[in-house]
């Protein structure tokens, strides 16, 4: 069946009205011709209604359900039958969720496994944030005794306009504001974007390979399976009101694990399974079951699984797929009652692959959730590295290992690595920056997930952020469910005077930048690391933007120092990864065991590039300082530029700090246009540059822009973004290390007089 546009839109149209809950209706057409859709009748949602009088039955609501009012339907049904007409679509809205077929859906439209409504099309429409997105149509299939799924795409669903860093590049172009507006709105899907947030191809791929082969509709990839299952569980733990975990486990890293998610749970044994009936999911019940050979143990406890889906209390199994991948021996499709199958997967060591690659995924057909954990995905970084995705997805395909993969980059060594490259980084490292010792994870995100939780007490609430963070580190603190228990003091760059008297023993860290971004201010590190010293309060820096070339905390007082090594450290655009690096031996044990409890391991194919990327790092970085410096110098002077933000600027409240602090600018300049306009920007931004690329992400050995608050706090109120003192139009040159600066700020000058136009 085709869906006229006009009709089409009809639907779309009533989801956008009715977000963020669903809404339902009829597509009518004339009963004596097949393909005649005419008219949209709009229903009356009534979940909302069921699950205020009876939550035990109906436990959704109108946000994540849907039930046309009877009453509506057999009065429409009666006058559609004098009219020589009949219902042929049955529509519905997906908010923020994606258009698929859920199981919820298909279970509604059966009847003993046969169509429940003959002859009628289900169309589900996305809303995604308010805006209409893409649309499915699901017609049922009487031989295969399923549904086919027809894709309608969204007619403004068109992809970023190119890959930065080659195959496994990480970051992707964004060509206009309104091409952002689009996108943040919900109204564009990107092909290409910032690797945490646009999965690489070969990561969508292989998350469809691992869905059709365990016959389940959702899939999320993550570096390891250990990383999946804790991310699922701490999601669990922030999205329920309580959650009581009942556990039964062959898994002795769990135990330990759990310590640092500050679950408790109640054991139980396989060889004595409780009754299904004493869990409720009321109260918070979670069932975990990480069995040695978690197939068999389905197969043979189906009966006792199946229950948990009348109880609604989600159960989860952890365990290992096997090596070649194949389809799970069910004795049926995905198991009855069974919400989340989380597994480690991994390929053997070969000539042409390095040991530890390894991956990890949750499955599911819970709709919601699961995109709800994609979200989380983006913001903690436990991501799967394209290159061992590549690789996995070589495995499907039975290529001979001895093959090349992608662009020269797979696991066969190149000819300027080490044979150990990952400890090689972590000696460099700890030598640039005076460490004591190192660590390696698959994402900067990642790295900064990890000390945050490792430093998170319950006796220790306080948390002391200091200057403008990052915004995903800003929203790690923020945003999850355990913040509500923290007590957050944000102290700007001018109000570190305050530091001595908010600081107490109760205080779990205290965080800052070198260089903070985008903002480029300095905190004075030497004065906040005498103060937290002196405490024994743990100093937790972020040293991505200034570098190991142009500061060391440690110097200055730091416990921990992070990079995401994705930027200057590697310079290409096409790595993926984060460090740490502490002062104390004591940390790094602490830290190392919570690596590996969780499985946040970096690649050792990501390893072998970065090592590669890090032999030239201090000749760029002294071309990023200066080039940074040219083009804050020539903007300074630029008549149509109002303000511009920088390390060394004179006129920062931290001019103080910066000289004595750091040895080189950094690589990012901010500034605000005389004419401070969302159409001064598109003036701007919109036009063509000839050595400047429009991309967001920093420490490219390619000078890049971007309009930074439109990508990191485009819902942010007026009075919001004044409170952090953030120009919602302020632009973001991340400065390259090209040999030529002139072409960079001819680019420049031919943007800005667009701006006087």
């Amino acid at each position: 069946m085709v869906i006229p546009a006009n009709i089409l839109a009809e639907c779309h149209e009533h989801g956008v009205e009715a977000y963020p809950e669903e809404t339902c209706g009829f597509v009518v057409g004339n009963k004596d011709e097949t393909d005649s859709l005419e008219t949209v009748y709009p229903m009356r949602n009534i979940m909302n209604e069921l699950h205020e009088e009876d939550p035990e039955q109906y436990p959704r609501t109108g946000r994540d359900g849907y039930m046309i009012d009877p009453r509506e339907h057999m009065k429409l049904e009666r006058s559609l039958k004098k009219e020589g007409k009949q219902i042929k679509v049955i529509y519905h809205s997906h908010p923020d969720v994606g258009a698929y077929f859920s199981e919820k859906d298909k279970e509604d439209a059966l009847w003993n496994e046969k169509a429940r409504y003959p002859g009628i099309t289900f169309l589900v429409c996305a809303t995604n944030k308010g805006k209409p997105g893409d649309a499915i149509l699901a017609d049922f299939n009487t031989d295969a005794g399923d549904f086919d799924i027809t894709q309608i795409p969204a007619n403004n669903s068109a992809s970023s306009s190119g890959l930065l860093g080659g195959a496994f590049g990480v970051t992707g172009i964004l060509p206009t504001v309104d091409f952002i507006h689009e996108w943040k709105n919900g109204e564009r899907e990107l092909e290409y974007g910032y690797f945490r947030f646009v999965p690489h191809k070969k990561i969508k791929i292989l998350q469809t390979e691992l869905g059709a082969r365990h016959q389940v509709r959702h899939t999320l990839a993550y570096c390891s399976g250990r990383a999946a299952l804790l991310e699922l569980l701490a999601y669990l733990q922030d999205s329920r009101p309580q959650t009581k975990l009942h556990l039964a486990s062959t898994e002795s890293f769990l135990l330990d694990a759990l310590k640092s998610l500050e679950i408790s749970y109640s054991p139980f044994h396989f060889n004595k399974l409780p009754e299904a009936e004493i869990f409720s999911a009321k109260e918070g019940d979670v069932i975990l079951l990480a069995p040695e050979n978690p197939e068999s143990f389905v197969n043979e406890n189906t009966e006792w699984i199946e229950n948990f889906k009348r109880l609604r209390v989600p159960v989860i199994i952890f365990g290992e797929l096997n090596s070649e991948f194949r389809q799970p021996g069910f004795k049926r499709d995905w198991p009855i009652g069974l919400t989340y199958w989380v597994a480690d997967f991994s390929l053997p060591e070969s000539k042409a692959l390095p040991s530890g690659i390894q991956g990890g995924v949750i499955m599911s057909n819970n709709d919601r959730q699961m995109a709800e954990l994609a979200e989380l995905r983006k913001r903690r970084g436990a991501v799967l590295s394209a290159r061992d995705a590549a690789n996995f997805c070589e495995n499907f395909a039975k290529i001979s290992e001895e093959s090349q993969s992608l662009s020269g980059n797979s696991g066969k060594s190149a000819s300027n690595t080490t044979s150990a490259p990952e400890a090689a980084v972590v000696r460099q490292l700890c030598e640039w920056e005076h460490a004591a010792a190192g660590l390696l994870f698959p994402s900067g995100m990642a790295a900064i997930m990890a000390v945050l939780t490792l430093l998170r007490k319950k006796d220790k609430p306080r948390l002391i952020v200091i200057g403008l963070l990052y915004s995903d580190t800003y929203s790690l603190l923020i945003d999850s469910g355990k913040s509500s228990t923290w007590d957050a003091v944000f102290l700007g760059l001018h109000e570190l005077d305050r530091l001595p008297e908010v600081l107490t023993k109760d205080t779990a860290m205290v965080i800052t930048e070198t260089i903070t971004n985008p903002l480029c201010g300095v905190p004075d590190l030497e004065r906040i690391g005498k103060l937290t010293n002196a405490l024994g309060v743990p100093f937790v820096v972020d040293n991505t933007l200034a570098s190991p070339a142009n500061c060391r905390p440690i110097d200055w007082g730091a416990d921990y120092v992070i990079h995401s090594t994705t930027k200057y450290l590697n310079g290409t655009n096409d790595h993926a990864g984060g460090s740490v690096l502490v002062k104390c031996p004591e940390n790094a044990i602490a830290l190392k065991n919570f690596q590996e409890n969780w499985g946040l391991e970096i690649s050792p194919l990501e390893a072998e590039v970065l090592w590669n990327r890090m032999q030239d790092f201090e000749e760029r970085m002294k071309r990023f300082n200066e080039n940074s410096l040219a083009v804050a110098n020539y903007m300074e002077e630029h008549s149509e530029v109002a303000r511009v933000y920088y390390a060394f600027s004179p006129s920062d409240v931290s001019c103080t700090s910066a000289p004595k602090l750091l040895s080189g600018n950094g690589g990012v300049v901010s500034f605000v246009l005389k004419n401070d306009s969302e159409e001064n920007l598109r003036r701007f931004y919109d036009g063509e540059f000839s050595s400047i690329l429009k991309a967001p992400t920093l420490g490219s050995n390619q000078t890049l822009v971007c309009p930074y608050p439109l990508l990191t706090h485009y819902h942010a109120s007026d009075e919001e973004l004044r409170e952090i003192e953030l120009p919602r139009y302020l632009i973001r040159i991340a400065a390259g290390c090209e040999n030529e600066i002139e072409p960079i700020l001819a680019d420049l000058e031919s943007a800005l007089l667009r701006t006087t136009r």
